[in-house]
């Protein structure tokens, strides 16, 4: 039975107040081995340079997706520390997009970002995506890190297109080379795809007035920038799949339903970090270490030596072997995932 009365219920204490801007990233890290080796210092940095670089204050939640015990463990200590403000631990994987569907509505900030926890923030990725939106009129989404289109079907920004608003200029725009450059080595383009996209001409609006310009399309499944009311009406996004592209891409189709326009910044004011920690980008890690970020180790490289790894080595080398380890691992991952 109740004793006495709950102290909350005493006096006129208002509950904690939400930031104008929340910020938010899933966390899946199974195991600390192979694919997932560096996954847990990548999402350090990661969190390090959104503190860095992001010049308002904000909240930060972090849903962990069914990562192992010593991941949720390290979650936990940084909540602690004040690194995150609010974690969401799932024993299972929920699938990106069932995580999304589950974590947006309830995050009560009037403006929503979020961030696959691989993304690199760089200075002024947050004043760059504000000057789009004052610049440009019922924005659904808005990106801080062009994407090179790699779907046949136009699916945001279709009326947009069309319109014949003087205060708008169209035209095709070719990013600078390092520019291409940085976004194929960063997701393992091969060179063929890199070349093409190198060539690339991007559907480019500039609002008059300002000065401002945008990339028609945006980075739905890696970062985006909304108003709280417009993700709502767009959910809930398709969750088949554990992580599948297309789903998280629907975004773009239903904001292009609503008649909302989704935006990206020109230039790449996010590094997309993958599994593994890219020496080019190393200048920009050890600025973050007042932030709070590791400091780089090596990927641990277990037995080496061992006749074994050689063989393995030498397999990796050769087509028919390299085709022949990746069914291994496929047919490992399956066992070792149940």
């Amino acid at each position: 039975m109740r004793q006495g009365q709950n102290p909350a219920k005493l006096g006129s204490t208002p509950p904690a107040k939400a930031e104008r801007l929340g910020i938010a990233t899933l966390v899946y890290i199974p195991e600390q081995l192979g694919y997932f080796s560096q996954s847990l210092e990548i999402f350090k940095i990661h969190a390090a340079s959104l503190r860095q670089y992001t010049p308002e204050p904000f909240n930060y939640l972090v849903f962990d997706n069914g990562s192992c015990p010593a991941v949720r463990q390290e979650l936990l200590k940084m909540q602690l520390d004040g690194q995150i403000d609010w974690l969401y631990l799932s024993d299972a994987n929920l699938g990106k997009t069932g995580a999304l569907n589950q974590l947006l509505p309830g995050m009560p900030n009037e403006w929503i970002c979020f961030a696959d926890s691989d993304m690199l923030f760089r200075p002024g990725w947050l004043e760059e995506s504000w000057k789009i939106e004052q610049a440009f009129p019922n924005l659904g989404m808005i990106g801080a890190q062009f994407v090179y289109p790699d779907w046949e079907v136009d699916k945001g920004n279709s009326a947009f297109r069309k319109t014949d608003d003087p205060r708008f200029q169209f035209d095709q725009w070719k990013p600078d080379d390092w520019m291409a450059a940085e976004y194929c080595r960063a997701r393992g383009i091969n060179q063929e795809m890199t070349q093409k996209y190198s060539a690339m001409l991007l559907d480019r609006v500039t609002e008059r007035q300002s000065g401002v310009q945008a990339i028609l399309g945006g980075n739905s499944h890696q970062q985006w920038l909304a108003r709280k009311e417009v993700i709502t009406r767009i959910l809930p996004l398709p969750a088949t799949q554990a992580l599948n592209r297309k789903e998280d891409t629907y975004q773009d189709q239903r904001l292009d339903e609503l008649g909302c326009l989704h935006l990206t910044t020109p230039y790449p004011y996010l590094y997309h970090m993958g599994n593994t920690l890219d020496p080019e980008i190393q200048p920009e890690i050890e600025r973050l270490a007042g932030a709070g970020a590791p400091e780089r180790t090596a990927a641990p490289r277990p037995g080496k030596a061992h006749p074994l790894w050689k063989l393995l080595a030498a397999l990796g080398r050769k087509p028919a072997g390299r085709r022949l380890l990746l069914r291994l691992y496929d047919n490992l991952y399956q066992i070792l995932s149940r």
